[in-house]
């Protein structure tokens, strides 16, 4: 593999010219696609298989509705002071003007139509039933809606709207902050602009290819919304990180002296051959998510391992070309001077220090790291996983205020209401139907259970929780309401089926976190055996995989504590605490994953090259060290500000999954690779690369220090 990646790097090295050309003849035919076959992203989530989602296609089928959207423009009084007829003249105004919007077929003004049901008890907060023509609104119909309700407002009457009919605020999230950090750092790293820029450069072309090829391809595949979400985040993560690693290592060995043309090959086959091997253990873990059987996880995986992908093509043959480009000028003038000059040496006197202090004491920072990453993961055994709703919304946005109105009015559980759909095995008689409403009602935790409706051997009932959607007393709600007891002491014995949109949210929720434990499995089971064939050992592996899950429980239990509890959210703008998402999990695996074992091949690569070439494993490790932790702490410290930016800036979707990522990479950088490994390592000593016989002779040597390449 050495062999034939020298040979890559050589050969882009040569015709860099047709590589750059053909590099750009890919992005523009991928942007050029784009544009002419793209066709607009679903934003429905299904899963296949869910009862609950199967008998709520049943419901509108039999009993209609669903087939429209339907959502309330909430209206309330100063606090302390009830609707008068101003309001009432101003609420009728107002649902005039909202029946004349195109693509709303009818608005209900409560104060002219009360059996609708409303105005709340106390006079003080009533809505506006809105019923649209589709089943999705149009971003016109949305915006004419949000229109009205701005011009509404006045200092008397507060005006709001759920987000089924206004859509949801969101926030803008510029990514241009993120990667002006990314080049100060790398410039602090490298000390030139030529050098800084290119890993940049490589990840920014590659991530366009990918990207917009994945959006080209929803001609041919209806694509869901949050398909490009993975694909996004660790395109350019691992974009830059591939291609910042064969800048530094051919840096390092231009200063150690050695000629541009003989170094850059072997760059490509030293390094380059730790970025294939990352890459193909981060592709088939995104694949892997295919095992989950769930069809958007599925999307995202398969599109999140095209853009790895696609990043380390861009870095084993673009990087070479533009460094072959550059030629000398990826180093600085003094060091350019330098060199010229015959010096060659070079100190790395903080890692040096850091790396000697670890190995003089192992065992007290390998319990330290153990430690700190213990107490951050606790928060873990608490995490409740959701679909965000209109309360889960910033405090600012109109459907969050909409949905807080309409919980001190009518209760929180008029925000998520569920239906249960009783099937028979003769025709039921208006008693049996009164009486599963009456137990219905008497279920812990039900504000209110009335008869929605009845038709051939079925009977709808609709369900008011006193609790919200995104409580657990709901999620526990739903589950004692599917009780077998509660359709045993029904007259008629029927069969019970709960659903509506919140309970179809909390199975989806309870699904993905279900299948979770398999996919770690997964990839941490592949990732051990793919590193037994890098690295010829079974200890380095498994402390890999196990150093991975420490930090993801880490990442995972800062964010839990952060976002679920509120722990110091108004540091990063929680509002309000609410169940992390429930992709996030998987999103966080995939990309730090992928961040995770980048760093290790680059560290650990380099601690086993000079084993292979003959240091001691004490010496080996320090070395390696030495020469890897600069660019991995750049790296890092990229990934923490491209991410750190989206906490900053990013919607209330996307700032827990950033925030995640973020912790994660601290810890997994600079507590578990930089200090936990070496110590580990040390602790292990020629052990760490002790291998079977038996295995020596099955495990393929894929020669990833490039120990057959020549060397000067």
């Amino acid at each position: 593999m050495a062999r034939w990646l020298e040979a890559v790097g050589a050969f882009s090295a040569r015709r860099r010219w047709w590589v750059i050309a053909a590099w750009i003849v890919l992005l523009a035919a991928a942007v050029g696609s784009m544009a002419a076959f793209a066709k607009p992203l679903d934003s429905n989530i299904s899963v296949k298989g869910l009862q609950s989602i199967t008998t709520l296609d049943t419901v509108q089928k039999t009993f209609g509705g669903g087939d429209n959207a339907s959502g309330k423009v909430v209206f309330a009084a100063p606090k302390g002071q009830k609707l008068d007829a101003a309001d009432q003249q101003a609420v009728a105004t107002l649902t005039g003007k909202l029946a004349a919007v195109p693509g709303v077929s009818a608005a209900v003004d409560p104060f002219t139509q009360p059996k609708a049901g409303g105005l709340a008890p106390g006079g003080r907060i009533g809505y506006i039933s809105v019923e649209l023509h589709a089943a999705t609104p149009s971003s016109a119909t949305e915006q004419s809606i949000r229109t009205l309700v701005t011009h509404a407002r006045t200092s008397q009457l507060d005006v709001e709207a759920t987000s089924s009919i206004v859509g949801q605020t969101g926030a803008s999230s510029s990514q241009l902050p993120g990667i002006v950090l990314a080049l100060i750092v790398l410039l602090v790293t490298f000390g030139t602009i030529v050098a800084a820029g290119m890993p940049l450069l490589s990840a920014l072309i590659g991530l366009g290819t990918s990207v917009t090829a994945i959006y080209a391809a929803s001609s041919f595949v209806s694509l869901t919304a949050v398909a490009p979400t993975l694909a996004l985040l660790l395109g350019l993560a691992v974009g830059i990180d591939y291609s910042l690693f064969i800048v530094s290592r051919h840096r390092r060995q231009l200063l150690e002296g050695m000629d541009p043309k003989t170094s850059l090959p072997l760059a490509v086959g030293t390094a380059g051959t730790a970025v294939f091997f990352a890459a193909v253990t981060v592709i088939i873990a995104l694949a892997g998510l295919a095992v989950e059987n769930l069809g958007f996880l599925t999307q995202m995986g398969l599109a999140a391992a095209f853009a790895v992908f696609i990043a380390m093509l861009v870095s084993l043959t673009l990087t070479p070309a533009l460094l072959a480009l550059a030629g000398p000028r990826v180093l600085t003038r003094r060091a350019r001077r330098r060199l010229a000059a015959g010096e060659t040496k070079r100190t790395r006197q903080l890692a040096a220090g850091w790396v000697a202090g670890v190995q003089k004491r192992p065992v007290l920072f390998l319990v330290a790291s153990l430690v700190v990453v213990g107490v951050l993961a606790a928060p873990i055994l608490g995490m409740r996983l959701g679909l965000g709703n209109d309360g889960t919304q910033p405090s600012s946005a109109t459907e969050r205020q909409a949905s807080d109105l309409l919980a001190d009015g009518f209760g929180a559980g008029v925000n998520g209401p569920l239906e249960i759909l009783a099937t028979y095995p003769a025709t039921p008689t208006p008693a049996d139907a009164a009486a599963l409403a009456q137990r219905v009602g008497k279920t812990a935790d039900v504000a209110q259970a009335q008869l929605a409706g009845a038709k051939g051997h079925e009977v709808l009932v609709a369900v008011v929780p006193k609790s919200g959607p995104s409580d657990e007393a709901t999620t526990q709600l739903v589950g004692a309401l599917r009780k077998a007891s509660v359709a045993r002491s029904l007259p008629g014995s029927p069969s019970l089926e709960v659903t509506g949109q919140t309970a179809v949210d909390i199975d989806i929720s309870n699904r993905l976190a279900s299948a979770l434990p398999l996919y770690l499995g997964l990839i941490a089971a592949f990732a051990f055996l793919l590193m037994v064939m890098v690295f010829r050992s079974l200890l380095v592996p498994l402390k890999a995989a196990v150093s991975f899950l420490l930090s993801l429980g880490a990442a995972l239990g800062v964010t839990v504590a952060v976002f679920q509890w509120g722990w110091l959210g108004g540091l990063v703008g929680v509002d309000p605490p609410a169940p992390l998402l429930a992709f996030l999990p998987t999103i966080v695996i995939g990309v730090l994953f992928g961040l995770s074992m980048d760093y290790e091949m680059f560290l650990v690569t380099g601690m086993r090259e000079h084993f292979v070439h003959g240091e001691q494993p004490r010496a080996a490790v320090a070395t390696g060290f030495q020469q890897g932790a600069k660019v991995v702490a750049a790296a890092a410290l990229i990934m923490i500000g491209v991410f750190g930016n989206g906490v900053v800036e990013g919607s209330s979707t996307i700032r827990p999954i950033a925030f995640a990522l973020a912790i994660g990479i601290v810890i997994d950088a600079f507590v578990v690779r930089m200090t936990l490994v070496p110590a580990v390592l040390t602790l292990f000593g020629r052990a760490a690369w002790w291998l079977p016989r038996w295995l020596q002779r099955i495990v393929p040597n894929v020669d990833v220090e490039g120990a057959s390449l020549k060397r000067p």
